[in-house]
């Protein structure tokens, strides 16, 4: 085995770096400075940075279990950039994008990527949203991976599975999912929300200002402690997606100095308002910003439909695609683009 380490993250010139971390069994270094996931000291994080080494050692399957906007499509990759089958392969499938009979096909068909992936990975987002027959092929093809790792025998392709469902959560009446989560079980990792892990917030905020910075051109930006309070203490339903949008937003408006609240989204910096600043603020914005927000919550949720969104929502379905005209008509985009 040889002796590598995936180097611990801070881009901050005031943030302490922890020691970095070694990974057992990596054939090479891979540093986890340039993956948003790995950002921050909390406990959470410091147990996925272990629990990323482990199973970079290994060949078994792993499921992610956690909220959308987390990257765990990342996470999948540095597992497969660290491991001894790096050099090969790496297929995403994202279950949302595809039919049941174009994801039966893609995967387990003939010349399919459980066939042809050989010792390379293969990450399957949404694994408990799958249809039935294909969560049903995938627990009887993990329960002959098993036996063929206990015959001696290694061959096929790595899986690493990612779900928002928690597994103790999974109704005892759906038997198909659960019996594939407690298969999986043994190799599982549950990723905390951005709102639960606050202390993350500013290693994040540095790491994705540098990123987001060299990206656009825009120079060095700095964020002021009164705007760093606002985004640590903001709910993150999109976790880090959501967060980067934000910052990407400000950084877009601004010349290179030191970012204040007032480039935030008022969606964000009156997120927690206990008192109206002196200064005034604009209530129609925030309502649409906040309408905009629910809605696009309600059609991720949803995978985008129409029907099921407005039922969540309390809407007639003519009511929210009257709302979707309208913020298409005013170039407001409804991004439907989760992880």
């Amino acid at each position: 085995m040889a002796n590598e380490a995936v180097e611990s993250n801070t881009g901050h010139p005031n943030l302490k770096p922890r020691p970095a971390l070694s990974l057992v069994g990596a054939p090479r270094v891979v540093s986890l400075n340039q993956f948003e996931c790995f950002a921050g000291v909390s406990p959470n994080v410091v147990a996925l940075k272990e629990f990323i080494s482990v199973q970079a050692s290994q060949a078994q399957p792993t499921l992610l279990v956690g909220e959308r906007g987390l990257r765990q499509e990342q996470m999948a990759k540095v597992v497969h950039q660290a491991s001894e089958q790096w050099p090969q392969p790496f297929f995403s499938v994202n279950a949302h994008s595809l039919s049941s009979d174009a994801l039966h096909t893609l995967l387990f068909g003939p010349r399919g990527v459980i066939e042809t992936c050989h010792h390379g990975t293969i990450f399957v987002n949404e694994l408990t949203s799958l249809p039935p027959l294909l969560q049903q092929r995938f627990a009887a093809h993990l329960e002959e991976q098993r036996w063929r790792v206990r015959s001696g025998r290694t061959e096929g392709p790595r899986l690493i599975f990612a779900t928002t469902w928690n597994p103790a959560e999974i109704r005892a009446d759906n038997r198909i999912a659960y019996g594939l989560v407690e298969l999986l079980k043994p190799s599982s990792f549950m990723i905390k929300p951005l709102r639960e892990r606050s202390e993350d917030i500013p290693y994040l905020v540095a790491h994705l200002l540098d990123r987001l910075t060299k990206r656009l051109g825009r120079g060095p930006h700095e964020i002021d402690a009164v705007a760093m309070k606002v985004l640590s203490e903001y709910y993150w339903e999109n976790n880090i997606d959501e967060l980067e949008a934000t910052l990407e937003s400000a950084v877009a408006c601004t010349l290179p100095h030191r970012i204040d609240e007032s480039v935030l989204p008022p969606r964000v910096r009156y997120a927690g308002l206990k008192a109206i600043p002196t200064s005034g603020i604009d209530l129609p914005q925030m309502v649409d910003d906040f309408e905009r927000n629910l809605i696009e919550t309600a059609l991720r949720q949803t995978n985008g439909n129409q029907t099921k969104a407005a039922h969540l929502l309390g809407l007639r379905v003519q009511t929210l695609n009257m709302k979707l005209k309208r913020f298409a008509e005013h170039h407001q985009e409804i991004n439907l683009k989760g992880e």
